[in-house]
């Protein structure tokens, strides 16, 4: 009986295999399947240049430094952000493949590239088109700013969770499996954990959930039920800022920065922080009369309302998916199709908010990928009533613009796609500097460029080496030490101000002056003018950097005084406390507390491992879902 038992059980074991065998080679050998394959390869090639090419950004140096050391920082919440699950993600490819630039931003690469493939399953679900879908995600791989996004910021990763916690609600509607619901609950969750902004899409699928429920004639009370699962899973996921603040307010008196702001409690406390700390974040201002009838104060002096100026941003940021988006959901709404009533439920409120408070086109590409499966399906029903139009030729004309695109410069980011930037091959070069030497950089060199850039190196700026010169030249006790200059060749890498420092500038250019006749060893590092359009051979590279090297008698103290210098935006460099005190660490004062901040960190580690399972759920989807 036993030998029987076992038996059934092997046959039953070898049908499971024997139908993902046969599934995977039926996927393999789908033509369909395979023309989004080869999208997706695109779509992972022009974003693995991306991150290698494109220069650094204040705020992505900044995001980027946040992350190194992030496990051992011991810590739940990143006090500008009120969320830091982001921090941890981009910590797993540093640990991985260490410091360098590729890996700060691979997070990126991968959550922008399988975006891809959720928007042609995302499509497909939606509208059953073949050519809709295909093209909806080919508009994603070859979107310009979702390609120069490839940064440690975390607006990509919003797009790949929004859109995937979009394709399982819709599942759900369609299905009416309350397992779907629970899935796009649990996506969106992870995506306000990512990004704080998400929780206006959160409020919003709620909203589109009721009134499609009502609309189905779904039982009250199964709507009731509904909205309870979904609200218990996101806060649940948002556990961890919630613990950081409740610990943090009990022991200190005051909040992060975003509940400060919001809240109002323990500003006095606060203040000494989040003021100089934050700057422009600290008590930051919504102009939502300037947004709506013009002049609004977080813009650049201009009589348009703030909406059309965003909206104008939008729209150079990818030209293509904003105009076939646009009349996608026109006809959408002709035809009284449901996504196109989702698509303004979750575009205004967000729209409206974030363009009031932060307009920057970065923070609105969510809107451009949630408006490609409309690109898509407008396609696709101008496909149907034309014989001549063929797939192959839209592709090829978008895929000829868009690279062409690609090469403009302050409207989407740096020019830099198609050339490296300097910036990035100083870091590369960093790990050709001996490990005992020590670094100088020129302090007209952005702050968070040159912690990030030089992050695990001995290095200090100039401004903050110069004042102890003296003292160096009176120590008494002294060896012969490599020391390397990093000098800003352009006068201004990154601060935007220097030309209006005369007496700092002319400071920094003595002492390169000096360093530079001292010196008989010089690096140069070319890279792509920023600020104007670039394609090579049309444009040639400038001089961006340079390092030289000379040998000079140092007190050992130096490298250990070097190190006390790593600090940026109140934090210091890996969360070292040995360089200075983290001033949001709180003590945890009973056992209850305790209890609460270390299930706290467990849910930390349940959204990183969400975040990879979502990836390779999406893969099981592609290859196995039905996809019809």
């Amino acid at each position: 009986m036993a030998q029987e038992e076992l038996k059934e059980e092997a046959q039953k074991d070898n049908t499971i295999l024997d139908k993902v065998i046969n599934s995977m080679v039926n996927s393999f050998f789908d033509k369909e399947k395979l023309i989004i394959l080869g999208i997706f390869i695109l779509g992972f090639i022009l974003r693995i240049i991306a991150a290698n090419n494109l220069g650094v950004s204040p705020d992505d140096m900044g995001h980027a430094f946040n992350a190194i050391g992030i496990f051992d920082s011991n810590k739940l919440n990143f006090w500008g952000q009120s969320t830091i699950l982001w921090y941890y993600i981009e910590g797993v490819f540093l640990n991985l493949f260490g410091i360098t630039t590729l890996s700060s931003r691979f997070a990126t690469v991968l959550l922008g590239s399988f975006t891809v493939i959720m928007m042609y399953i995302f499509t497909k679900k939606l509208f059953k088109s073949k050519n809709a879908a295909i093209i909806s995600s080919f508009l994603i791989a070859v979107s310009p700013i979702l390609i120069k996004e490839t940064l440690p910021e975390m607006d990509v990763a919003v797009c790949f969770f929004v859109s995937f916690a979009a394709y399982f609600l819709f599942d759900y509607l369609q299905t009416k499996s309350n397992k779907k619901l629970i899935f796009s609950a649990l996506l969106l969750g992870t995506g306000i954990m990512i990004k704080l902004y998400v929780l206006f899409f959160a409020i919003s699928f709620i909203i589109f959930l009721i009134y499609k429920e009502i609309k189905d004639k779904t039982d009250n009370k199964k709507i009731i039920y509904n909205i309870i699962i979904f609200g218990a899973i996101i806060t649940f996921l948002v556990i961890p800022t919630l613990v950081h603040n409740y610990l943090l307010y009990k022991d200190k008196g005051f909040m992060d920065l975003i509940f400060t702001n919001t809240l109002k409690l323990g500003v006095d406390k606060a203040k000494i922080y989040y003021e100089s700390g934050a700057g422009a974040g600290w008590m930051s201002y919504s102009d939502y009369k300037g947004f709506l009838i013009g002049n609004q104060r977080n813009f650049a002096p201009n009589p348009l309302p703030g909406f059309l100026l965003m909206l104008w941003e939008i729209f150079i940021s990818d030209p293509i998916l904003f105009i076939f988006g646009s009349f996608g959901l026109t006809l959408l709404a002709k035809r009284k199709i449901d996504y196109f009533w989702f698509y303004l439920i979750v575009f205004f409120p967000a729209f409206i908010y974030l363009g009031a408070q932060i307009p920057m086109a970065k923070h609105f590409i969510w809107s451009l990928a949630l408006a490609a499966p409309a690109a898509g399906y407008l396609v696709g029903e101008i496909m149907k009533r034309s014989n001549k139009l063929k797939i192959k030729y839209i592709i090829l004309i978008i895929l000829i613009f868009n690279l062409i695109w690609l090469g403009q410069s302050r409207t989407i980011g740096p020019a830099s796609f198609y050339g490296k930037d300097g910036f990035n091959q100083l870091v590369s070069f960093k790990e050709t500097i001996p490990a005992n030497s020590l670094i100088i950089i020129d302090s007209r060199i952005y702050r968070a460029s040159i912690h990030w850039g030089f992050a695990g190196t001995n290095y200090i700026e100039a401004g903050q080496f110069i004042p102890i010169i003296p003292q160096i030249n009176n120590a008494t006790n002294t060896v012969m030490m490599d020391v390397y200059y990093v000098e800003c060749v352009r006068d201004d890498c990154g601060w935007g101000t220097v030309k209006n420092q005369p007496e700092f500038n002319k400071t920094m250019e003595e002492f390169t002056r000096w360093f530079a006749e001292q010196s008989n060893y010089k690096k140069e590092f070319y890279g792509p003018n920023s600020y104007k359009y670039y394609l090579p051979g049309l444009y040639e590279k400038e001089l961006q950097y340079a390092v030289h090297k000379i040998t000079l008698p140092m007190p050992p103290e130096i490298i250990p005084f070097s190190t006390q210098t790593h600090i940026w935006l109140l934090n210091p460099a890996g969360y070292n406390r040995s360089i200075l005190p983290i001033f949001d660490d709180y003590q945890i004062k009973n056992t209850f507390d305790r209890m609460l901040n270390s299930f706290a960190f467990n849910v930390i580690y349940f959204e990183i491992i969400l975040s990879f399972v979502a990836i390779i759920y999406l893969i099981y989807l592609f290859l196995f879902g039905d996809n019809k």
